[in-house]
């Protein structure tokens, strides 16, 4: 009897969620171009809603976290055609934590049930150092590193010197 309970719970959960997937999941589709940008940068966002389940008199409206889209998750709405593609520019807020987000769709009130990946980076890059990127003049290491190349000359002198003396 307990292996038939969960069966069922199984077989029912499964069902459910078949039944609570939007039905147009399937033809849908959205897509980020390009997939990785920094904050600050701009995306093409394009796709596909069938109009059988949401008229296209109906935007759609882009989604995902409220940092990528402030300040409650809800992007901009765009206008689809006759046939439910749609294509917008947006620009991601420079103060978007990086970290890879899911685009999502609504139509109609409801969440379409499609997703496609962005991932943020941080603007300008990471300060590494190399070639000045880490914001501190160059000239000042090239200044330290030559007063360490004096000081190694002086010190060799000094022990030459000093062997000299001894020998």
């Amino acid at each position: 009897m307990r292996r038939f309970l969960v069966g069922a719970t199984v077989a029912a959960t499964a069902v459910g969620m078949l039944v609570a997937a939007p039905a147009y999941a399937k033809s849908a589709s959205v897509s980020v171009s390009p997939s990785t940008v920094a904050a600050g940068g701009t995306v093409h966002i394009s796709g596909s809603i069938p109009v059988k389940k949401c008229p296209a008199s109906d935007g759609a409206t882009v989604t995902s976290e409220a940092a990528l889209f402030p300040p409650d998750g809800f992007g901009p709405t765009a206008t689809r055609d006759s046939s439910g593609d749609f294509a917008i520019d947006y620009t991601v807020p420079a103060s978007t934590t990086p970290g890879t987000y899911t685009v999502g769709l609504r139509c109609g009130g409801g969440n379409v049930g499609v997703g496609a990946s962005l991932t943020v980076v941080p603007s300008g890059g990471p300060a590494t150092g190399a070639g000045g990127a880490s914001g501190t003049s160059a000239g000042a290491w090239t200044v330290i590193g030559a007063a360490c190349l004096v000081l190694a000359g002086l010190v060799m002198v000094a022990r030459r010197r000093i062997a000299r003396r001894e020998g």
